[in-house]
């Protein structure tokens, strides 16, 4: 099990180490001589277990691994090649990959287009068009690239659509939720689907004010335009008691219970990102004065893999850098980033953003890193039960990023321990505050934490300490915060 010149011997919970001479006594004194950086080796190693492996559920399985960097020597191994499930660790291993197979300088394209007497928008899977948090932190509005259109459009000279406004999402399929995904989350936010075009994370939040007693309150949608049908079931009282779903399989959201002061409810996702992100631009150009003849539809029309046909003027073209989508995915574990990501491997591969492309595609970055073996990835985002790779494949992916020009990229993009993301409330004491970077993961049973360490010497170490199974999570947590604190000393 282990990959050091000493054995384990369990006694109660905990593990105790023995080593080689005292087992066999006449064995060579090279042990008993060990040099200070071994010992004190030997020494996190044995602490490190003790503290994840310190927990009462016998039903917990974990594994463990670290190694430091950039020479991979193995620093601490338990169970390390045992594939598991990773969570939303699998977001790591995709941004790791788009790194790797997109290229740190890649950047999504939407085309805006004139055809005819049409409005074409042409999508390249850009995830973050109109995401609220990046619009708030710069004191935009979710609608700023939609406005910014319909300026160049009247600058141009179009004050009318006579036409459509056609929506071409072809670049990614059009499954936009995976069928492994839990089927009664499928109005969460962190199940949103994912398209060629999407809009605000793929979600509507529902604005509700309280009305004259005893009837229904005032409800709107978040942003207006959104193609939901909107049903207010509310009454105004003086409890406060206000929901909000969605029909599976449909647009139509309901709004109810009782309304006692205004307040924002959501966000709710969307059933198809396309015809989101079309209504939602209709909605803003009329609202800006550009009068729309036609409905929003869907077409094709790229021609020759990303081109546009001759009697198309291409009026914008929005770009994003990858680096945006992967601070989401990764700092925030935003799924519909993470789910962009791999599609966009799957176009890039095999010219058709799917799953099953973007999962190939993902596998090729494994075997290319030395970090295939058991590994199973079935979605972006690690919502999928069937997603699996091992603690020791997933260090042998940080390290490989590590010698790489994008290994900078990657830990910006990752939470910083009491800074920012999943991590702004943990490991924020001084000792590891701002000097963990990684990527957190949980659902139903598995808590796994994998990343980025530096020690006080300056030393980078990378580390993926998963647990799966267990009753409750939580208290796991506060293991790998133990064995973080241990990494950094």
């Amino acid at each position: 099990m282990r990959r050091h010149t000493r054995t384990w011997k369990r006694s109660g919970s905990a593990f105790v180490l023995m080593t080689v001479a005292a087992l066999v006594p006449l064995a060579t004194t090279a042990i008993m001589r060990a040099e200070p950086k071994d010992r004190a080796e030997n020494s996190l190693a044995a602490q490190l277990d003790k503290v994840l492996t310190g927990y009462a559920d016998k039903r917990v399985q974990f594994g463990g691994c670290v190694i430091e960097l950039p020479s991979g020597r193995v620093l601490y191994d338990h169970n390390g090649e045992q594939p598991m499930i990773p969570a939303s660790n699998m977001k790591l291993v995709v941004m790791s990959a788009a790194l790797d197979q997109l290229g740190k300088d890649y950047q999504f394209k939407t085309i805006l287009a004139v055809r005819g007497k049409d409005l074409v928008v042409v999508g390249g899977g850009d995830p973050t068009i109109g995401d609220e948090k990046p619009a708030r932190a710069s004191g935009k509005s979710i609608t700023a690239v939609f406005h910014g259109w319909a300026e160049k459009l009247k600058a141009s000279g179009v004050k009318q659509i006579p036409g459509n406004i056609v929506i071409d999402d072809s670049v990614f399929d059009r499954q936009f939720t995976h069928p492994n995904w839990p089927p009664e989350q499928f109005e969460a936010w962190y199940e949103a689907p994912v398209g060629g075009l999407n809009f605000n994370a793929n979600c509507v939040d529902v604005s509700i004010k309280p009305g004259p007693a005893g009837k229904p309150a005032q409800v709107s949608v978040i942003p207006s335009g959104a193609a939901v049908k909107m049903v207010n079931q509310t009454v105004t009282g003086k409890k406060h008691s206000a929901r909000v779903s969605r029909t599976k399989g449909s647009d139509t959201i309901i709004v109810g219970g009782s309304v006692a002061r205004s307040d924002r409810l959501g966000p709710v996702t969307v059933r198809d990102p396309g015809l989101h992100f079309g209504q939602v631009l209709r909605s803003v150009l009329v609202a800006q004065g550009i009068r729309v003849g036609g409905n929003v539809v869907r077409e094709r029309v790229r021609v020759m893999g990303d081109g546009m046909p001759e009697n198309s003027h291409v009026v914008a073209i929005e770009q994003t850098p990858l680096r945006q989508a992967m601070s989401r995915a990764g700092k925030d574990s935003l799924g519909m980033m993470a789910e962009a990501l791999i599609k966009a491997l799957g176009h890039k591969q095999s010219g058709a953003g799917t799953w099953e492309n973007g999962s190939a595609a993902v596998k090729m970055f494994l075997q290319k890193a030395g970090a295939a073996p058991g590994a199973v990835v079935d979605d972006g985002s690690g919502l999928s039960r069937k997603n699996r790779i091992s603690a020791a494949a997933m260090t042998q992916v940080l390290r490989y990023i590590h010698d790489s020009s994008g290994f900078e990229l990657l830990r910006d993009t990752l939470s910083k321990a009491g800074v920012d993301g999943t991590l702004d409330d943990r490991l924020g004491g001084p000792a590891t505050r701002g000097r963990v970077f990684a990527k957190t993961g949980y659902i139903n049973g598995v808590r796994t934490l994998a990343g980025y360490a530096q020690t006080k010497a300056g030393r980078w170490v990378a580390f993926a300490f998963f647990y799966n199974g267990a009753a409750s999570t939580r208290p796991l947590t506060q293991l790998q915060d133990k064995a973080c604190e241990l990494l950094v000393k």
